[in-house]
Parts: structure tokens; sequence; C-alpha cells
């Protein structure tokens, strides 16, 4: 290796990673890339793990994917880096197959460790945990759970979001009898509000989950295995639990190097650094901002660790990117119903100092006389005082995403609500309708917005 050459040290393969390799290669095509990874296999998809456990997807294996070896990417499978060492500009990294240590050296580091699934502390749960007592995080666990499901008839989740939901569907669609636990009512209560979430509600229950949100749950039963959960003091017979009440951030090696730490998560900032300036963090670990307002803000969405990724790569490569902040755009796929959000909803704007109007409206995606129209229900959200587009909303069995989409690009771009109005959608009665339903929330909520202005 040349002496010159430049040497970067990835940790971690996920999306993240991934595209961190790319970012960086385009910048510098020179540059040394190692990547070190806890895995015996390059990386998968994890937004997929539900779809494959429902088998729609028929193979595991599917989701796995290889980032072919170069000269100047140097993949370190089975191993785990166990200390970062500052001073020296080092990392020291076992191999788990045969206990060797080695030291790494690096000029650059990006740090993409992801996360973990959170277990929550409640009776039972620990002692259960591999009997009965599921998380879905990985291809193999995710097997695991269709192993299990596959013998079973009843299976209780915990946790309302999307992975919840989405695996409860899943399990559904094996034929188990279904129940759904979630501490607060509404389903996605940081993306989603609560007349939205009433959408998904109704759907769910359509499919015969058996729902228990706004309620806690006490223990889960058993002794050498789940019998049960307990849920407001109801006994409910169970095979199957699935925790899926978020993730935690892994940052054990940021926080044994002395990296700045806050709300659990690694202090980035616009282009990704950490406050080591030769070390980047990103993903579900690091801790960004908000687009909308620039205050702190964490995002578990694959799409967000790839836009940080393209930012912090560039960087540990000699660029001097800046990343725009999340702006949390996501949509889930529960049974057929699309699920999506973008910036911020009604409680999280107010939360953030605004004062808000809001346009909401439900029609076809499609005119009523073509086949498979669906109604789509839209959300959008808009600042009083500046007519600013702040976040929206949307779910429906077809359309959701790309309203969602469209809303998504008002919001990054600081449109008002006048020129988003503006904007001129694509029509034809096999694909949309003429007066879509997005307009009509627009145009509800520029009435909304005249009125609380006069009355200001």
């Amino acid at each position: 290796m040349p002496e010159n050459q430049k040497k970067l040290v990835i940790i971690g393969l996920g999306t993240g990673g991934m595209h961190t390799i790319r970012a960086a290669q385009k910048k510098d095509r020179s540059i040394d890339i190692t990547v070190i990874e806890r895995r015996s296999y390059d990386m998968f998809s994890p937004c997929g793990l539900p779809y494959a456990v429902g088998k729609r997807i028929e193979d595991f294996e599917a989701l796995k994917h290889t980032v072919p070896s170069t000269r100047r990417l140097h993949k370190l499978l089975s191993h785990e880096a166990t200390e970062i060492n500052r001073e020296t500009k080092t990392v020291t990294v076992k191999d788990l197959e045969t206990g060797m240590e080695k030291k790494l050296p690096y000029d650059k580091l990006v740090i993409a460790t992801g996360s973990h699934p959170r277990v929550l502390r409640i009776p039972g749960a620990e002692k259960l945990i591999g009997k009965g007592i599921h998380v879905v995080s990985n291809p193999e666990n995710a097997r695991r759970l269709q192993e299990a499901a596959e013998k079973s008839k009843r299976a209780f989740i915990i946790g309302g979001g999307a992975v919840g939901l989405e695996i409860g569907a899943a399990l559904k669609e094996l034929g188990l009898e279904v129940g759904i636990t979630k501490k607060s009512l509404p389903p996605f209560p940081n993306s989603l509000d609560p007349d939205m979430g009433e959408k998904i509600i109704e759907f769910v229950d359509k499919c015969g989950c058996n729902l228990f949100f706004g309620l806690g749950i006490d223990s889960i039963n058993g002794t050498d295995h789940v019998e049960s959960v307990t849920v407001d003091g109801e006994t409910i017979p169970t095979d199957i639990v699935v925790m899926a009440v978020g993730v935690q951030p892994e940052i054990s090696l940021a926080e044994k190097a002395g990296l700045r730490i806050e709300k659990g998560a690694v202090w980035t900032d616009e282009r990704m650094q950490t406050s080591d300036p030769d070390i980047y963090a990103l993903g579900e670990c690091a801790l960004t901002y908000s687009g909308i307002d620039k205050t702190p803000m964490k995002i578990d969405l694959a799409t967000t660790a790839y836009k940080q990724a393209v930012v912090g790569g560039a960087n540990a490569a000699g660029g001097d990117e800046r990343y725009l902040g999340t702006f949390g755009t996501f949509v889930s796929f529960v049974g057929d119903l699309e699920v999506a959000s973008t910036g911020f909803n009604t409680e999280t704007a107010m939360d953030h100092g605004f004062q808000v109007v809001s346009g909401r409206a439900n029609l076809t995606n499609k005119p009523d006389y073509m086949p498979g129209a669906t109604e789509v229900s839209v959300k959008i959200i808009v600042d009083i005082a500046s007519g600013r587009v702040l976040g929206g909303q949307a779910v429906g069995e077809e359309g959701a995403a790309w309203r969602v989409n469209m809303i998504a690009l008002a919001v990054m771009q600081g449109m008002t609500i006048e020129e988003f109005s503006k904007v001129e959608l694509a029509y034809c009665p096999a694909v949309s309708e003429l007066y879509d339903p997005l307009q009509a929330s627009v145009d509800v909520a520029l009435r909304r917005l005249e009125i609380a202005r006069k009355k200001n």
C-alpha cells in the first residue's frame, strides 16, 4: 500500500456501512477500505423480514446480499471490533472463529454499528427469552419465529409500530390467532395523528387480529415455555410472544472510546462527524437533527442511514458534504394497507413550538368506475404563521406512499401550502383521480389556514 494512501475503517456492514463504501469510493477511488462485520455473511435487508416470515418472500436467503471484495476493499466477516484507540488511531478487532486479535490503523473511521432489539423488563420476560419469546432483527431469529409459528396456533405481539403490525399481519397470514397489545392508544404515535391511526386499527381489526391498544402488559407466563400473557389483568393463552417494542442504539464502542453521547446515541454534526473529527457515525447508532427545525432527532430508517452514509462516506474520503437532517419519511405495509408519513405530525409540531392547522381528505385513489378503486386518506400539516408545510400522512390500500413522497418534497424544500397547491399532478383514470385526494387535503388545509389567520 502506498504510504500516502488513505485508510478508512468501517465498523458495521448494514445499509449505512454499504453506502459508506460506495460514497467513499466515488469520492476517492484510491482509498483503502476495511469493513468489520460480526456476521459470517455480508448483509441483509431487515425491512423484508416480516414478509419472509409470512412467506410473501419464499426464502430468507433472498434477503441476503454480497458486497464484492476488491483490491482496495477488504471485508473482515465473523470479526468484532472490541476497542477504538483514538490516540493511536487503531481499532482492535477479534476474529470470532479463532479468537485471534489484531489492530487496524485508520486515517478515518466510520461507526455504523446499528442497534439491537429492546426487550421489556416485565415479569417472565427474562426467564422465557428463547422459550417462546421472539424478536425479529435478522434472518436467523426471523426464521426461528416462522418455524415456531408453523407448530403453533396462537401468537401475541407486544408493540403496535411498523414491525409489530407487519409481523402480526404475517402471522395471521400463516393461520395463527393473533393478539396485539400497545401501551399507547394510537398506532405509530410519533408519525400519525390519532384520527389517521384509527384507519389502521379498523383495517387490522377487519383482518381478524385481536387488538389490546391502550393497555399495558402485566406479565408473560409459563414454566419451561410461554403459555399465556396477562394484559390489564386478563390472562390470554398464547404459544408465541413477539417483542416488537423498538430498538436501542449500539453505542458501547463509541462510549468506551469517549465520544460524545446524547440521548442514548452518538452525537454527530451536519458532516456526520462525531466529537472526534476523524470519526464519523451514522444510521441507528447516531443522533442527528430534524431537517425541519434542526432540533436533535434520531430516526431508525434505512433511508435515513442511506442519506447519512452518502454524506459521511464522502467526507471520510476527503469530501465536504452536508446532511440536510432527517424528515422521517417512511411507509409500512401492514397486510395490504400502506401506511406512510413524513415530517411532523400535529402533536410533534406543537411540541416544537408550531401552531398548526391540518387538512384531511378521504377519497378514492381513482374514479369509482375504474376496477380497483379504493379509498385513500391523506392529511397535511401546516404552520399557521408561515404557511409552511410541516408534514403529512396517508393511509390506504394503494397510493399512500407516493402521495407522502410528494409531501416530503414540499417539507424538505420549505414550501408553503400556497406554493404546494400549485403543483400539477398526473392524471389518468387507470391510475389516479382528476381531483386527487392529495389536492383535496391541500385545499382543506388552505381553507383552515385562512380561517385561523382571520381569528388571529
